[in-house]
C-alpha cells in the first residue's frame, strides 16, 4: 500500500476527537448568538464592524442568515460583503483539529477581520454609496434561512455535533486523499506550476476556487496552506472569498439578479486583491 494512503488515514484520524470538542462548542454558539439581533440596523455605522465579527464566528449560519436579511432590507451591501469576507465555514475548526500553529488561526482570523470590516466601508462609500435608503422593515423570519443551512439539526446538540464531525472528517480525508495522490502522480514542482506557486497572481486563482459553495472548499484550502502548496496569502484569499452557503441564500431568494451578481463580483474582487497584495508583503 502506498504510503500516502497510510498517512492521509492518519492525518485524518488525528482530527476527529478535537473536530468533535469543536463542533460541540459551535453548537452551544448557534444556541447563544443571534444573527438577526447582531446585524440590526441597515444604516448603523457600525453594520460592517459587526457583521465582519458575526462572520469570524464559525458556524454556517450567519452567511445564509446574512443574505436572508440583506434582502429583507435590515442590512445594506456592505455589511453583507463584510460578512461573507470574514466567513471561513469549516476552515478554523479543521486548523484546530489539524494542530495548525496558534500564531497561524490568529493570523488568519486578524488579517478577514481587517480586509472585511475595511472593505465593507469601503464599498458602502463608492460602488454602493447610492443604495436606497429604506426604512427598517420588519422583523425578518429566520426559518428560511436556517432550512438553507444544511448543517442544521433539530435533534441533540450531541447528536448534531457528532454528525457534523463525520461528515466533515469524510471531507478531510477525501481531500487529503486527492491531493496525496495528485502529489504521488504528479510530483511537488508540477503541482506547484499548476497552482501558480510563488506568483503574485495565485491568490486570484484561490480566491476564484473560493466561490465554488459548500465545506469541501474550505478543507481544500486549508489542506493546500497547510501542506505549503499555496501560501498564506493565497489561502487567505481563498476563504474570504469562500462565504459556505451565503451566496446560494442570496441568488434563491434575489429580487434583483444584477445586485446580487455585483456583490458577487466585489466579494471576489476584494478577496483577490487583498491576497495579491498580502502576497506582496507578506
Amino acid at each position: 500500500m502506498p504510503e500516502f494512503i497510510l498517512e492521509t488515514v492518519e492525518d485524518t484520524l488525528k482530527s476527529l476527537p478535537i473536530l468533535f470538542i469543536v463542533y460541540l462548542l459551535i453548537e452551544w454558539l448557534e444556541d447563544h448568538v443571534n444573527a438577526q439581533k447582531l446585524l440590526k440596523y441597515k444604516h448603523s455605522f457600525w453594520g460592517p464592524v459587526v457583521g465582519a465579527i458575526a462572520g469570524c464566528i464559525p458556524q454556517c449560519g450567519f452567511s445564509a442568515a446574512s443574505a436572508t436579511l440583506y434582502q429583507s432590507g435590515v442590512i445594506n451591501a456592505g455589511t453583507l460583503i463584510a460578512v461573507f469576507l470574514a466567513t471561513s465555514d469549516e476552515a478554523l475548526p479543521i486548523m484546530i483539529s489539524r494542530s495548525a500553529s496558534l500564531p497561524l488561526i490568529l493570523q488568519l482570523i486578524l488579517w478577514k477581520l481587517v480586509i472585511a470590516i475595511l472593505f465593507g466601508y469601503l464599498l458602502n462609500a463608492t460602488v454602493f454609496r447610492r443604495e436606497r435608503e429604506d426604512a427598517l422593515r420588519d422583523p425578518v423570519n429566520l426559518i428560511g434561512c436556517e432550512e438553507e443551512c444544511h448543517e442544521h439539526h433539530k435533534d441533540s446538540k450531541l447528536k448534531s455535533a457528532l454528525l457534523h464531525t463525520v461528515k466533515t472528517t469524510l471531507f478531510i480525508g477525501v481531500t487529503l486523499l486527492v491531493i496525496n495522490l495528485v502529489v504521488f502522480l504528479i510530483g511537488e514542482d508540477r503541482l506547484g506550476a499548476v497552482l501558480l506557486s510563488d506568483s503574485v497572481f495565485q491568490p486570484a486563482f484561490t480566491a476564484l476556487i473560493g466561490l465554488i459553495p459548500g465545506c469541501a472548499t474550505s478543507v481544500l484550502l486549508v489542506e493546500l496552506l497547510l501542506q505549503g502548496s499555496i501560501s498564506f496569502a493565497a489561502a487567505l484569499a481563498g476563504l474570504c472569498s469562500s462565504a459556505g452557503i451565503g451566496f446560494l441564500v442570496l441568488f434563491k431568494s434575489g429580487k434583483n439578479l444584477k445586485d446580487c451578481l455585483k456583490i458577487l463580483l466585489c466579494t471576489y474582487l476584494c478577496a483577490a486583491v487583498a491576497g495579491m497584495v498580502l502576497q506582496l508583503i507578506l
